[in-house]
Parts: C-alpha cells; sequence; structure tokens
C-alpha cells in the first residue's frame, strides 16, 4: 500500500501586501511566539508594540518602496522541491508519495494549520525549516508548535531536518553559489560580509539565556564558511568577516555586527564590499534590505549575492535529504508495528 510522507516547507514570513491589515497580524504573531521567550509583556504593551511595529515598517519599506520577496521565494522553493520529488520513492516494498506544502510563522498559510493538515491526510510529516541555523527562535517555533498541536503522536509521524550550518556539503553548495554569483571587479581589495541574523548572548539581567540562541552555531558556521573559502582557488576576497543584523530589545545582543565589519573594512582600507547573507535560505527585508542599506549608508561600492533561494543544486539537495529522512521514518514506524505485533497480549489479570 502506497505511503503517503507530507513535507512542510516552512519559514518566518513577511507580508507581501503592504498594509497595516497585513502587518498587524504580522507583528502580534512575532511577538506571540518569539518576542514572549524573552519577555512576558501584558497586553495593553503587547498590542502597543505590535502597533508601532506595523506603522514603522509600512514607513521605512514605503520610503524605500520595498516589497518582501520571502513568502513568494518560499512557495518556489516548495515547488521546485515537489518536482524534484515527483517521482517519488520506495522503502522496501512500500510505495511513497509525497505531498509538500508550504507555511509560515507569522503569515498565513499559518505553520499549525498547514501541519494539522497534513497530520490527518499522511502517515508522516518531515518539517523542512528553511533557516540552517538551529535556536529557539527558528526551528524553535516549528517544534514548539509541533508538540503543542499534534501532543505525543508528533513523536511517531514527524521528523525535522536540520543541523544545515553543520552539514559539510550544504558548506559547499554555499561555498560555489558564492563564487557562481559573484562578479570579480577590477576593485583592488574586497570584503566580503558574511551576513546572518543576530542574536542574544546576555538578557536583560545579564545572564547567558537558558534558551537556545543559535549564537554558538553562528559563531561556528561563519568559521566553517570562512576556512572554505579561504581555502578555495577562486578566493580573491583581502577580509572576510561575519556581519549579524541584530535587534535592540531583550537583552546584549552579540558584538560581530555588520556595522563593526565595515568599520574594520574601513580601518582596512577596503575598497569594495560583498554582502552574502549565508545565514538565510531565501531573500527576505534583513538581508536584501536592511543590510543593503547599512552597506550603502558607509559609502562603499556593492555586490550582493543571493541567497540559495531555488537554485537547482541547492533543491536538489535538499530532495536527497528528504528521501532520506522519510526513509528512516517509515523504517522505524515499520519497526515500531513489528515489536507491538510479537507483544503478548496483556492478562485481564492483571487489569484494574
Amino acid at each position: 500500500m502506497k505511503k503517503k510522507i507530507g513535507v512542510l516547507v516552512t519559514t518566518f514570513g513577511e507580508v507581501e501586501q503592504l498594509s497595516l491589515r497585513t502587518l498587524l497580524p504580522n507583528s502580534w504573531r512575532i511577538l506571540d511566539l518569539i518576542t514572549s521567550r524573552i519577555a512576558n509583556l501584558p497586553f495593553p504593551l503587547k498590542a502597543f508594540i505590535a502597533l508601532m511595529r506595523s506603522l514603522k515598517r509600512k514607513r521605512e519599506w514605503t520610503k524605500h518602496r520595498y516589497r518582501s520577496k520571502l513568502s513568494a521565494i518560499n512557495r518556489a522553493q516548495a515547488q521546485a522541491l515537489a518536482q524534484a520529488l515527483q517521482t517519488g520513492m520506495q522503502v522496501g516494498q512500500t510505495d511513497v508519495e509525497f505531498i509538500v506544502k508550504d507555511a509560515y510563522y507569522f503569515t498565513e498559510p499559518y505553520f499549525e494549520d498547514v501541519l494539522t493538515a497534513l497530520h490527518t491526510a499522511c502517515d508522516g510529516i518531515v518539517l523542512l525549516p528553511m533557516i540552517p541555523i538551529e535556536s529557539d527562535f527558528a526551528c524553535g517555533v516549528g517544534c514548539y508548535l509541533t508538540l503543542e498541536h499534534l501532543g505525543d503522536t508528533a513523536f511517531s509521524k514527524v521528523r525535522v531536518i536540520k543541523h544545515l550550518w553543520n552539514n559539510s556539503d550544504f558548506i559547499q553548495l554555499s561555498l560555489n553559489h558564492l563564487f557562481e554569483h559573484w562578479q570579480p571587479s577590477t576593485a583592488k581589495k574586497v570584503g566580503l560580509a558574511l551576513v546572518a541574523h543576530g542574536t542574544l548572548v546576555r538578557d536583560r539581567n545579564g545572564e547567558i539565556p537558558k534558551f537556545n540562541t543559535g549564537y554558538r552555531e553562528t559563531l561556528a558556521f561563519f568559521e566553517r564558511l570562512k576556512a572554505a573559502i579561504e581555502c578555495d582557488s577562486r578566493n580573491r576576497f583581502s577580509s572576510i568577516k561575519l556581519g549579524a543584523l541584530n535587534h535592540r530589545l531583550g537583552g546584549t545582543w552579540m558584538p560581530e555586527t555588520l556595522e563593526r565589519a565595515l568599520e574594520e573594512f574601513k580601518a582596512e582600507q577596503i575598497d569594495e564590499v560583498v554582502i552574502f547573507p549565508f545565514g538565510f535560505l531565501a531573500d527576505n527585508s534583513e538581508a536584501d534590505l536592511e543590510a543593503i542599506l547599512q552597506v550603502q549608508a558607509a559609502g562603499y561600492p556593492m555586490q550582493y549575492v543571493p541567497c540559495l533561494n531555488d537554485s537547482p543544486d541547492f533543491i536538489n539537495w535538499l530532495a536527497a535529504r528528504v528521501r532520506l529522512t522519510s526513509t528512516q521514518l517509515l523504517d522505524t514506524q515499520a519497526f515500531i508495528q513489528i515489536l507491538s505485533e510479537r507483544s503478548p497480549a496483556p492478562n485481564p489479570a492483571f487489569i484494574t
């Protein structure tokens, strides 16, 4: 009998139609799912912050004539992945059919709604958070929502593809993508800023957060990719630095900021800056707006290397990971079924 595996391609999500009607629910979800892990905000303050954030985003995006491509790219990634998985596969004598859906933490269709639908229709689910660095703020949101909405059944039906940042093949993909899209110029000294989302290193009390902020993973990923770039024969960068895009609230954020990297480039007399958002899998307002504005404000000629987005090599690699994860999930389910069939029936005398 054919088995159905749901594949949930998920990311944060940004509004596509710029209005308060779309921005307010988006801001509220961010506060509800992310900020609540840092601070317990009373309802009136939460509502005020959501409104102010929405107004600020509307003003800034309108000023720069910016429209987010994040959700559209995530849909394209899901569609490309579905095509790559179209031939299906076999696990033993079992045919497998993949049902690929996109979903979002902060915009519709919401993660938990799509997850619940797949849980009803499928024998197993593969969660694919399109964020390469694990943290409670990233893939942790998907895991939290999965346990909240599926309960204990999540352990038998759901698997998460993770640790992309520490995967040698993924690092090689990122390396090749960078050099395929970078156009060497006549600049004498070129600096490369590897851009990622910043994160907390201390809470408001000056303590190390008790949850996983992704700080160590971000630093390790940067060092691995930087080392790979420096060893590559195509490398012509005079300096490579981490450029974190921090927020302001919640405590002390990581010091390895894009702002600091640009100041250090100046001291090194760098002539041109290349931005590669290695910490994102899809172009978004932090990568292709905030980072670009910072470099422009610093007065540098600049090249922007897009995220991996739906590049064929990346999608084919993801498809292989999905197939492997699906095989492991179905094999585990089959093994548990065999054990349950071999277990003796309980003796009614011992049942009270």
